[in-house]
């Protein structure tokens, strides 16, 4: 079990689509004292969560709460709720889906991830660990010779 660190930023989010990215970016700000924290990954699976959140779940409103570094480990813990009662079911997308792919990316790039049932409706919750989020975002993507990705304003190489 994660021993989490403080609550580093709460945002409550209309469930509508402009919601996602103001999520988005406002889980990278939680994280931008902590350079040793994937903020380009912390924003893909906020993004994937929260897009679930305004286009799967019920009620008004959905939640993300960004948690600290645990002491332990440096892991961190990203929580997404809303008032859905229905958990996510995997699905499989064929190629030109434009959704379908959320569950196989917390698979692919969070060291864990978990739903749970809340009083209000359900949470979903993914665990980056600090050492192992740049190699899992970086392992995620083609290699291409030459290409560079945008990190804060700086170019790298991929």
């Amino acid at each position: 079990m994660h021993e989490h660190g403080h609550v580093l930023a709460v945002g409550r989010y209309r469930r509508e689509p402009a919601a996602v990215a103001q999520a988005r970016k406002a889980a990278a700000r939680a994280y931008a004292a902590y350079p040793r924290i994937d903020r380009s990954l912390v924003e893909l699976l906020v993004s994937e969560a929260a897009t679930n959140a305004v286009l799967h779940a019920e009620g008004p409103d959905f939640y993300v709460l960004c948690h600290s570094p645990c002491p332990a480990d440096g892991s961190v813990q990203v929580e997404v709720h809303d008032g859905g009662s229905a958990l996510p079911l995997r699905r499989r997308a064929a190629e030109l889906d434009e959704s379908g792919r959320g569950l196989a990316l917390l698979d692919l790039l969070a060291a864990d991830w978990r739903t749970e049932r809340t009083p209000m409706g359900k949470c979903l919750i993914f665990t980056l660990r600090e050492a192992e989020s740049r190699s899992a975002l970086t392992a995620a993507e083609p290699a291409h010779a030459g290409a560079t990705r945008s990190r804060g304003g700086d170019q790298e190489p991929v």
